[in-house]
């Protein structure tokens, strides 16, 4: 196993401005899963109403020496939108599970790029590979099968902007589904 390394994979650069959207991508790589932090992190900056600027953050990562998040999981933070932070813990085993997750995670974040592409596809052209992307079509639904799960079984959580932490509910889905960059991870809930 050569390790868990993406970026250079799936994108030409770190960073895209389009328009009035720019995407910014962190990956840590690890090469022992075991004994190394790994994180791969999307941010999607966009200027609503040429005042506002809406964060919306994601990510999937491990931390070994964090004492809350010690297991692999995806992130959320979506407090511009007024929902707040969400983690999805993912079951992982080896290195083997977690590569199909940052895969999964990876071709729900190529859709979602693809969605707010303009006319010109420039994202597509200038950012993405998307040979790469069309070699892992279809992987997403590891996570969305998984986000469908935890909800029905109540281990989805939100930890609110009032740093409350609860189990998600249907109004919370219902807001993360008016969300395009975010909603794709939860499509499979229907509320």
């Amino acid at each position: 196993m050569k390790g868990l390394k993406f970026l250079h994979e799936f994108f030409t650069k770190k960073k895209y401005e389009l328009e009035n959207t720019s995407i910014t991508l962190d990956e840590r790589p690890s090469f022992d899963i075991k004994s190394e932090d790994y994180r791969f992190r999307v941010k999607i900056a966009e200027v609503v109403d040429e005042v506002d600027i809406y964060y919306r953050d994601m990510a999937i990562e491990d931390h070994h020496n964090q004492i809350k998040h010690q297991k692999p999981h995806l992130q959320f933070k979506l407090h511009a939108d007024g929902v707040g932070h969400i983690h999805i813990f993912l079951p992982v085993n080896n290195a083997k599970d977690y590569k199909k997750y940052i895969l999964s995670f990876l071709d729900i974040i190529g859709s979602i790029l693809i969605e707010i592409d303009n006319p010109k596809k420039e994202l597509q052209k200038n950012f993405m590979r998307v040979e790469n992307f069309k070699e892992i079509e279809g992987m997403g639904n590891n996570i969305k099968n998984l986000v469908y799960n935890q909800y029905q079984e109540g281990e989805l959580r939100l930890l609110t902007l009032k740093k409350e932490e609860r189990k998600i509910n249907e109004d919370d889905v219902k807001k993360i589904k008016q969300i395009p960059q975010i909603s794709p991870f939860f499509e499979n809930i229907w509320s």
